[in-house]
């Protein structure tokens, strides 16, 4: 089962510069591609680890809290990152570029109810 985080983030993210701040466990290094609104990032052997939705400025107050129930200022850029089933260092490394993006840009990670 895939593992969905979002981030919600200050200010507008450059993904390139977040993804430099992010390892595979191990130290190897990330491919990165992209199709239609999102990034697809994957380990050297290939494997989709995770794919980074286009990030979205969320203008409505309270969207977030009404969507997430995440209580953040609004606006916020709202950037889905989504771990890639069956690959089982790749909700880590989702979590790990989430955290990399709200150090730089600002806000908080919502990775599910609960979690």
């Amino acid at each position: 089962m895939s593992r969905e985080f979002v981030a919600l983030l200050r200010e507008r993210p450059e993904i390139a510069a977040a993804l430099r701040h992010v390892e595979i466990p191990g130290g190897a290094p990330l491919e990165v591609g992209s199709q239609a609104g999102a990034t697809q990032v994957f380990d050297g052997s290939g494997r989709m680890l995770v794919i980074i939705r286009e990030p979205v400025l969320v203008e409505v107050p309270d969207e977030a809290e009404r969507l997430l129930g995440v209580a953040v200022p609004s606006p916020v850029w709202w950037v889905e990152i989504q771990a890639a089933a069956g690959a089982g260092d790749a909700a880590d490394v989702a979590a790990r570029l989430a955290e990399a993006m709200t150090g730089r840009y600002g806000g908080t990670v919502w990775n599910g109810p609960g979690r």
